[in-house]
């Protein structure tokens, strides 16, 4: 398609505003680049993936040893943005990786952190009991503790990376929507609700709407109504940051995750596993009663204290790769044209990483993607572009 609309230049346009492209703006703001992000909603908002107020960090990551390097840097990255924004973004509280005897996850956790050196415990049943009797879990539970892993605060963090993006030139354009967009060989175009612009680079994070945007790839992406919960306990002061960590258990039930009680209503607790397909425009975004079923017998299992009532409920959505695995890399026809996509439920923790990752490999044509990112494992044909 070729632009014919009068445009206006700015040297680098993010689509897609959200948690990744946020992070990306931060970055390019780092680098003094002035570039204008797309967001078709407000900047805060319940429609994509980073509703659910808060998520796990952790670092002994059991979806592969790969991770820890981006992670290890992320966290130094929500560091700097916590002491720039004043606003507490990072809370450590442990984390604890379970599993059941057959299941992988505590032991995948182990590996990861044994690979980088990181601190860590292995721990039986008895001993996760004993320092925390909120668990009831069985003597033959495996279970890798991480002094490191916490919680981030979502709403603070996208403020904290939308704050320092502007301050730095980067403007985010709020409630504007992409109606077209494409690319040359040299550069590219945008046509929106608020005008059309051509740019030297386009960065996409679309998020949900990565198919939709980037149709001529035709990326494997499959998203996923995923359900949050928040139940009353009887203590809530047990359930706190400083007496309760975060953790996965993996077990016949799935795997579930759950959060201490900070300012939310209740402990927070989500099925990981699972989930149906669905369009992010017609999405039921109404959590019924019977869907706790997805959480409640496991927390009725291993728990104590945890009352059946769900006090809150939150809908938000995956963008689950093939693989699970994140696409981190350019576009196969335009190498100025840079993707980010397919976070697959596990990719908030990484953000600023992953937009200091996607802005290298806009800018710097030397920087390679990694080949566990690399766009070429899901065998997308330039010819399709």
């Amino acid at each position: 398609m070729t632009r014919t609309r009068k445009s206006t230049y700015v040297p680098v346009i993010v689509l897609g505003g959200g948690t990744m492209g946020s992070a990306a703006a931060w970055a390019l703001a780092r680098r003094g680049v002035q570039a204008l992000v797309f967001e078709q909603f407000d900047h805060v908002h319940t429609f994509g993936s980073h509703g659910g107020k808060t998520r796990v960090i952790r670092h002994a990551y059991a979806e592969g040893a790969e991770y820890v390097p981006l992670m290890l840097r992320a966290d130094r990255l929500w560091q700097e943005l916590q002491a720039l924004s004043g606003q507490e973004i990072l809370v450590r509280t442990g984390g604890l990786d379970l599993a059941t005897p057959g299941y992988t996850h505590a032991q995948s956790a182990r590996a990861s952190a044994e690979a980088h050196s990181l601190p860590h415990e292995m721990l039986g049943g008895e001993e996760v009991r004993r320092r925390w009797p909120q668990f009831t879990i069985g003597d033959e539970w495996q279970a890798c503790y991480s002094p490191g892993a916490g919680f981030l605060r979502v709403e603070p963090a996208l403020r904290a990376l939308a704050a320092q993006a502007r301050s730095g030139g980067v403007t985010i354009q709020e409630r504007c929507a992409v109606l077209a967009w494409g690319a040359d060989d040299e550069s590219a175009w945008v046509e929106s609700t608020s005008g059309t612009y051509h740019c030297d680079r386009l960065i996409v994070t679309a998020g949900a709407w990565t198919s939709g945007i980037l149709a001529g790839l035709g990326l494997p992406l499959t998203v996923l109504r995923k359900i949050l919960w928040w139940f009353l306990v009887d203590d809530r002061a047990a359930f706190s940051p400083e007496r309760f960590p975060v953790f996965i258990a993996e077990s016949a039930g799935g795997e579930i995750y759950g959060l201490p009680i900070s300012d939310d209503p209740g402990l927070k607790l989500a099925a990981h596993s699972g989930g149906d397909a669905v369009n992010p425009d017609t999405v039921d975004r109404t959590a019924h009663a019977h869907e706790t079923d997805q959480v409640m017998p496991f927390a009725a299992t291993i728990l104590n204290g945890v009352r059946q009532e769900p006090v809150d409920s939150a809908v938000c959505l995956y963008v689950m790769s093939p693989d699970s695995d994140f696409i981190l890399d350019r576009h196969p026809r335009w190498s100025h044209v840079v993707l980010g996509a397919g976070f697959s439920g596990h990719g908030f923790k990484f953000a600023p990483a992953i937009g200091e990752h996607l802005v290298e490999l806009a800018l710097d044509p030397e920087q390679h993607a990694h080949a566990r990112f690399a766009l070429d494992r899901l065998q997308v044909s330039p010819l399709s572009a």
